[in-house]
């Protein structure tokens, strides 16, 4: 069985265009218009992945997030910047994206997600852009800083920098791999900071330059 992601989104259009560009990645979508529906299938079978919009009706997707049975790994959506919901949904360990959000951003951060979770949690099939482990130190250049590659898929990367203070990465911009003669432009979608003080990052490629699409594509099937 593929990995089950709910969408739990009011707006029609948003709810089906979110709901094919996940089936067609591969996952088993299912999409809700209410919290009292979304709720309900929570509570029938927890999904792997819960993407919500903060504003349903009377509800907002925090509480969907509070009040499920089991916690669920989160991606919170919302067309309005709130720094105090923000804050709210990601001291509760949900992501927090604007919309509109381009694809490939949100399939890598539903990756992301799913990676958060137990091995065992998750049966069947991987979805399109499984993601591979670096073996051994494979670095590239960010922002004129040596970073090292962590694990790759065809949409993207998770990148470490042993940093003390949190470098201010831009919404777009270019990595290097020196090693490989390969340099992709990325939009960065998450960032975290681990115990022992480096700093985490997850990247989406967008689909814009073919020719570096293809020279990316090329060097994940030579690793793992």
């Amino acid at each position: 069985m593929a990995p089950r992601v709910l969408i739990v989104e009011d707006n029609d259009a948003t709810r089906t265009g979110l709901s094919e560009l996940l089936t067609r990645a591969g996952y088993d979508a299912r999409a809700t218009s209410s919290y009292e529906e979304g709720i309900r299938v929570m509570r029938e079978e927890t999904p792997d992945v819960l993407i919500a919009d903060i504003r349903l009706g009377p509800y907002n997707g925090l509480q969907l997030l509070v009040t499920a049975p089991k916690r669920v790994p989160t991606i919170i959506m919302t067309g309005f910047p709130d720094a105090v919901l923000e804050a709210d949904a990601r001291h509760l360990g949900a992501q927090f994206i604007l919309k509109p959000v381009a694809p490939a951003a949100l399939l890598a951060l539903v990756e992301e997600q799913l990676a958060s979770r137990p091995h065992q949690e998750l049966a069947g099939p991987t979805p399109r852009w499984a993601r591979k482990q670096v073996a051994g130190d494979l670095r590239a250049q960010v922002q004129d800083v040596t970073a090292r590659i962590l694990d790759v898929s065809y949409g993207g990367m998770r990148f470490e920098l042993a940093r003390e203070t949190e470098p201010k990465l831009p919404a777009s911009f270019n990595v290097v791999l020196p090693q490989s003669d390969v340099a992709v432009q990325v939009d960065l979608i998450w960032s975290s900071r681990t115990s022992d003080g480096a700093w985490l990052y997850g990247a989406a490629l967008p689909e814009a330059s073919q020719s570096a699409t293809r020279a990316w594509h090329g060097l994940v099937d030579t690793l793992g």
